[in-house]
């Protein structure tokens, strides 16, 4: 048996915005504050530039997180962001795009899109992202939804993956939809390569980490919509949103 001890990376620097960073804050009201766990204890200090501007902060403890203001990449549906009110905007401190994507996926469903400013402590620079920063995602998310609603012939991916084994709700999908023939598919470690040699599956649904069947369906060779998703893609195609206005 292998010991396994979490160490803690925490930034030891200060952590302040830059002018252009809280000059574009200054245009909202309302601001829903994260950032990536190494920066979460540095945050007080951009709590008070922002509160002596008369921002009003607010922020969540979302869902498979282990404090507030923490975001993870890969659950970061408006859902498990569980907030409270509604802002204006996002603003996330930390580097890499893998995040503060995450915030701009997470309206797909919303009518409205609240931008997101990313604050890199790292480089002290600014970055805006808007729902057309993931166009081709959603368009071709939203193509996957209507491509699932006529497949007859559906392979399902199970992760073995603590924590990502969504076995039970998936098992339901034959109740749901008796028109449609699904394949089971149990898998450690997902290889997109290999969902090739089943040219027979017209669409694939994903049950492991969200942002496998969201990201990367960009990308994807074959057409891959989330589990949840597959519940209600009639729904999710017939409501105005960020994905069917895009």
């Amino acid at each position: 048996m292998t010991d396994v001890m979490f160490i803690e990376a925490r930034y030891e620097k200060e952590v302040r915005l830059n002018t252009e960073t809280l000059n574009r804050c200054k245009k909202h009201k309302v601001i829903a504050l994260y950032a990536s766990v190494q920066f979460i204890s540095r945050l007080p200090s951009v709590i008070k530039q922002l509160e002596e501007e008369g921002i009003l902060i607010i922020t969540s403890k979302p869902d498979r997180t282990d404090a507030q203001f923490q975001i993870l990449g890969c659950d970061s549906s408006w859902d498990a962001l569980r907030l409270s009110g509604v802002p204006d905007a996002f603003l996330y401190i930390g580097d890499g795009l893998f995040h503060p994507r995450a915030l701009v996926l997470a309206q797909k469903e919303n009518v409205v899109f609240k931008e997101i400013i990313q604050y890199d402590p790292m480089t002290d620079s600014m970055r805006i992202l808007r729902a057309e920063d993931c166009k081709k995602i959603f368009k071709k998310y939203k193509a996957n939804l209507m491509k699932y609603l006529h497949a007859s012939v559906i392979g399902v991916i199970i992760s073995l993956k603590p924590g990502q084994q969504q076995w039970k709700i998936s098992k339901t999908l034959h109740d749901r939809f008796t028109e449609k023939q699904f394949y089971f598919f149990l898998e450690s470690t997902i290889d997109y390569k290999r969902l090739e040699d089943f040219p027979f599956v017209q669409i694939w649904i994903n049950t492991a980490c969200t942002r496998m069947g969201y990201d990367d369906a960009a990308e994807l060779p074959m057409p891959m919509i989330n589990v949840m998703d597959a519940f209600r893609a009639e729904q999710l195609l017939s409501k105005k949103s960020v994905m069917t206005s895009i």
